[in-house]
């Protein structure tokens, strides 16, 4: 592909599409493709189907683009009217935005009246995503989350996923976070603390390996702990009086080799210090491996993190 100029913005996109849709990652073709489209002077020929699948597409392969969601969501923004953003578009705009960590609060206020309307459009998956993004973003919205929008989990209540439910859980427990007065039926909430604490886990070598120097410093880590909100901690430890979370962050915490957290690994990072109420510290795994076997400096490390 040559001269991405020849091809219409629907194909581009469609393009784009596909790769995700398949799994399929080619760094460079996303990042031709990016870079293609940040380079234009506008995106007025950009239907907001397109617009969505882009975005949607680099959170689904996990890449990382910033400046091409920018110059998305300024466009979404400059619009005099949303109107043409259906449910699930503005399902999968919020989702793709939160799950690839661009939190853009701009974009997300902008999206509220377009979210309100459609409601009553979205499946059980496009309530809950829609839930979710919002919590990662930290963006609150009275006239959408209200006990009218509870009303809209119970009426989809059987068709809610284990996933989904985790996700909704995630969203009352940011209800809890800014201390609003909408929460959970008993019920429902019960059903999503269940699916949210039966996530299967399994330490990595790389856990193991940091756990292992934690012990050989005497700080006698916990391994995988459950906190009161919820959230399981690869480790804590107690240092000078303080309990502090340590968390190995693998590749999978990070949008591909851009270093960037993830969503989920803001939103875990975040409402652990809020509800928990205990620092968070992560060590990335990059970091880590720069250290290859050299013990002392792992230990020297992690004194220097932890404050130890």
């Amino acid at each position: 592909m040559n001269n991405l100029d020849e091809l219409w913005p629907q194909a581009l996109s469609n393009i784009i599409w596909a790769y995700a849709t398949l799994d399929e990652s080619h760094s460079k073709l996303y990042t031709k493709v990016g870079d293609h489209i940040v380079g234009r002077d506008n995106l007025n020929d950009f239907w907001p189907q397109a617009q969505k699948d882009l975005v949607w597409a680099y959170a689904t392969v996990e890449e990382s683009h910033p400046q091409l969601y920018k110059k998305i969501a300024d466009h979404i923004i400059s619009l005099n009217n949303l109107n043409s953003f259906n449910g699930q578009d503005c399902s999968n705009t919020v989702w793709a935005y939160a799950t690839n960590g661009q939190i853009d609060e701009r974009l997300f206020s902008s999206l509220v009246p377009s979210v309100k309307a459609n409601l009553d459009e979205f499946i059980a998956q496009g309530l809950s995503n829609v839930a979710w993004a919002y919590t990662v973003a930290n963006v609150d919205a009275p006239s959408v989350f209200n006990n009218e929008f509870i009303n809209d989990f119970l009426k989809k209540e059987d068709e809610f996923k284990k996933e989904e439910l985790t996700q909704i859980y995630q969203w009352h427990l940011w209800q809890e976070e800014i201390k609003s007065d909408v929460s959970l039926p008993s019920s429902l909430k019960k059903r999503c603390y269940e699916a949210f604490i039966s996530q299967d886990f399994s330490p990595s070598n790389l856990q193991d390996d940091v756990v292992s120097i934690l012990s050989s410093m005497g700080l006698q880590p916990r391994e995988e702990v459950l906190l009161k909100s919820g959230y399981r901690i690869d480790a804590v430890v107690e240092v000078n009086g303080e309990q502090i979370a340590v968390e190995v962050d693998g590749p999978f915490h990070f949008i591909g080799r851009s270093g960037e957290l993830t969503g989920s690994t803001i939103l875990k990072h975040r409402q652990v210090a809020a509800l928990d109420e205990i620092q968070v510290v992560s060590i990335p795994y990059w970091e880590w491996d720069k250290l290859e076997k050299d013990s002392k400096k792992k230990e020297q490390y992690l004194r220097s993190l932890l404050g130890a």
